[in-house]
């Protein structure tokens, strides 16, 4: 019993480790602080918008996770309280500065390698993805991203200059890290959407992932012709295979069946030509040849179809066994 009772600690205290450790490869990925023509949120709504990447190969919950516009210093003002205790009151008391992600939504469940967009736009009444608080265009504003038990996971200042319809985003997904809680603005840069290279992507992988081999095909290959040829041949080529095979399958069968079948019938009939012996009397001979009798004149030439003798003489035919008494008037 109390091995079992070890056994479930364990493991309950590994999940939680893990899941403490997943939540710490969050990472902020790309922000847009005035969209004008942009993203629209599920109700057709243009807003700032702040999406983050989970870098990490495990899918992480973000429930009970905080985004806020300002920096927080959890433990020199949590007093007596709980680090979770303390952000959840101070994000009641201050929704334009802390927003809570509530628990029991699958859409703050971020899968492995995957993005997760939030709407700044202070209606965190439409939904998980939408944060009590707005960005403001034309000043510096800062996210801090902290876990429930006030670490602080990551934070990016977007600089005022950001014009309208460009996002401030990391060079490549998820390469950002903290330097004395700081971030390394060396990872950032801001994307006009001029190009591919500028392009802005929310919910999307910042940089395009190259696939060399693939690549390489292309440019040898620029139109596919080779790559067409080359699958109808292998196609062709197995169904010619498999031709080929069901045809020598087919003769080998054949092959066989006729040299079991001599054998066969050869087998069956010595089967059949049972010796009488001596000691049979009349009546076991007699039995025997009307038994015989029977087998070889029950059927005609058809094989499988029974021929019956119909006997007019009986009293199913009888006409006086068929005629009744009508009845009287």
């Amino acid at each position: 019993m109390k091995k079992g009772i070890i056994l479930t600690l364990l493991v309950a205290a590994f999940g939680l480790l893990a899941t403490a450790q997943g939540r710490m490869e969050l990472r902020f990925n790309e922000v847009m602080t005035q969209n004008d023509s942009n993203l629209v949120d599920q109700i057709g709504h243009r807003s700032a918008w702040v999406e983050v990447f989970n870098r990490s190969y495990g899918t992480v919950g973000m429930e009970q996770m905080f985004i806020s516009n300002q920096y927080i210093d959890v433990q020199a003002n949590k007093g007596d309280k709980k680090e979770k205790d303390f952000l959840n009151e101070y994000a009641a008391a201050h929704p334009d500065v802390l927003y809570e992600i509530p628990r029991g939504d699958v859409a703050t469940k971020v899968a492995p390698r995957t993005h997760i967009v939030f709407f700044a736009d202070g209606e965190s009444a439409q939904g998980a993805l939408h944060l009590s608080f707005k960005l403001n265009p034309g000043v510096d504003n800062n996210l801090y991203l902290y876990d429930v038990n006030g670490d602080l996971v990551d934070m990016v200042t977007i600089p005022a200059s950001l014009p309208a319809d460009q996002s401030f985003a990391l060079k490549a997904d998820g390469i950002s890290e903290l330097v004395d809680g700081k971030m390394n603005g060396d990872a950032w840069s801001v994307r006009t959407g001029a190009d591919e290279e500028t392009a802005i992507t929310p919910g999307k992988y910042n940089q395009r992932v190259v696939n060399e081999n693939i690549e390489k095909f292309a440019e040898h290959d620029p139109h596919g012709y080779i790559i067409a040829l080359v699958a109808m041949g292998i196609v062709f080529s197995t169904l010619l295979m498999l031709s080929i095979l069901f045809y020598l399958f087919g003769k080998a069968n054949k092959a066989a069946n006729k040299e079991d079948k001599p054998a066969a019938s050869a087998a069956a009939a010595v089967a059949d030509v049972q010796p009488v012996s001596a000691d049979a009397n009349d009546e076991a001979m007699a039995a025997i040849c009307m038994a015989l009798y029977q087998h070889f004149n029950s059927h005609d030439e058809e094989s499988g179809v029974l021929t019956f003798d119909r006997n007019a003489n009986t009293a199913w035919s009888s006409k006086s066994n068929m005629m009744r008494e009508l009845p009287r008037k």
